[in-house]
């Protein structure tokens, strides 16, 4: 940001313009919604956005039904964002006519920047980063997909992740990446466990706007309770400092996840947008510092946001095992003590309420193996369930099931019971079956795994987390 534009009284944070446009122009708007250019016409219109909304093509009066005007110097009224999705040798000059007109911000799709081979994109960003630094627009990209906020209906986007039938899920979490597939697709995983993303960035060759900035300023949301970010540079460990610490004050958990910890890796990233890794064990340890959370995976930040949005808490390591297989609790043990859980015997009293309830062969030591009579007898878990949740040596409870098709409705009925009458941190893992089981436990807000070490490795996450 230029230091005219910060000294302006009504400055709006990078998160207010992109994702609270007051108004939006969209630079070489296509009329046909299926193209690229088309695109972010299409989703604003069909999505509801209720702000103004205009489009820039010299050759028509309206597109998609939208006003059309010949530049955006002749659009009527402020504009809060641009978005530009004209071809790449276009682009500077957009944004300098952008910048010209008193536009607030802009996005900018196209690639061939400072990411391409040989240098060849390098002059035309220094000149879209020279626009930025003689005024007071703000820019995201070049070589990004935009950005959507759910509240607003500000699908300023060319993403392929809304043409999906139903309903757009909504949960209190924010989303920022510096890759727009790694964003779209960790986006559209957690679409798959029931979760939504209510803010959605993508930075791309962060030329101005950065991930550490947008999530700087979404930690002061209260529509926002986890934050999610990906990364490939890292160039500014003071800024990146700060957002842990403000995350962490603000009691907003924060995963990221970041590329370029080997020197491949390196090189691969600043193919993709220009960037550099920078130092990862820094990196490392300033999450560390502040309780922050480094994902290994767009699966485990899914993975980890399930547990985390819930606002729950664990009191401690002590991680109790209900399972309807003593093999998938040994197995899941092994795993628990690796991550540094404790898995130890409740109270002689609590387990001998549990005996009482199961077959003489089944052990209650922990994990408490209800064996083969679950199948008969869906109602030991209700049971067993009530008897481990108010034991004082459960800290986190996890439920570990498979197939069962045939009993699915009732034990689904019964951990969703016990999930919601406890602050306990509540977790199955459900394998196999027809998906069914685990579809409608999602549904309930119940965090829901297909694998048990899934499972486990998310709740040490969770663990250490509750720990700092």
């Amino acid at each position: 940001m230029s230091a005219a534009a910060a000294e302006r009284a009504d400055v709006r944070s990078v998160a207010d313009l992109y994702l609270e446009p007051r108004s939006i122009v969209v630079l070489g708007a296509s009329s046909d919604p299926a193209k690229l250019s088309g695109r972010p016409l299409d989703y604003l219109k069909r999505f509801g956005y209720a702000g103004d909304l205009y489009a820039v093509n010299p050759r028509r009066d309206t597109v998609q039904g939208v006003p059309a005007y010949p530049s955006v110097a002749d659009v009527p009224g402020p504009v809060d964002l641009a978005v530009v999705v004209v071809p790449a040798d276009k682009v500077p000059d957009a944004i300098e006519e952008c910048a010209a007109a008193g536009v607030r911000a802009a996005t900018i799709f196209a690639s061939g920047f400072s990411e391409a081979p040989d240098g060849v994109g390098v002059e035309a960003q220094e000149r879209i980063a020279r626009a930025v630094a003689s005024s007071d627009i703000r820019v995201l990209g070049p070589n990004c997909l935009g950005s959507f906020s759910l509240p607003q209906k500000a699908f300023a986007t060319f993403s392929t992740a809304f043409d999906v039938p139903g309903e757009i899920p909504d949960s209190p979490i924010a989303l920022v990446s510096q890759s727009g597939a790694v964003g779209t697709f960790t986006y559209s995983t957690m679409t798959s466990l029931g979760l939504g993303v209510r803010h959605f960035v993508n930075t791309g060759n962060e030329v101005d706007v950065s991930v550490v900035e947008v999530l700087d300023a979404l930690v002061d949301r209260d529509d926002v309770d986890l934050l999610l970010g990906h990364l490939e540079g890292f160039a500014d460990p003071i800024a990146l400092d700060r957002l842990c610490a403000r995350a962490r004050a603000a009691g907003k958990p924060l995963v990221l996840l970041k590329a370029g910890r080997t020197s491949a890796g390196d090189r691969a990233i600043g193919a993709h947008t220009g960037s550099t890794g920078g130092d990862d064990a820094k990196f490392n340890a300033i999450l560390e510092a502040h309780g922050a959370l480094r994902a290994r995976s767009m699966e485990e930040m899914a993975d980890l946001a399930q547990l985390l949005v819930t606002g729950r808490r664990a009191g401690g390591p002590r991680l109790s095992i209900v399972t309807q297989s003593g093999g998938a609790g040994a197995l899941t043990t092994d795993v628990a003590v690796d991550l540094g859980l404790v898995v130890e015997p409740m109270a002689d009293a609590s387990r001998a309420e549990v005996a009482a309830l199961l077959p003489f062969f089944a052990s209650t030591a922990n994990p408490l193996d209800l064996t083969g009579a679950l199948i008969n007898d869906p109602s030991i878990l209700d049971r067993t369930l009530e008897i481990t949740l108010a034991s004082d040596e459960t800290d986190v409870l996890l439920v570990v099931l498979g197939n069962s098709d045939a009993a699915a409705k009732e034990l689904v009925e019964i951990c969703v019971k016990h999930h919601d009458a406890t602050t306990k941190p509540f977790v199955v893992a459900w394998t196999g079956g027809t998906g069914q089981a685990r579809a409608d436990l999602l549904a309930a807000g119940v965090p829901t795994y297909a694998e048990p070490v899934r499972a486990t490795e998310a709740v040490a996450r969770l663990v250490a987390l509750s720990r700092d």
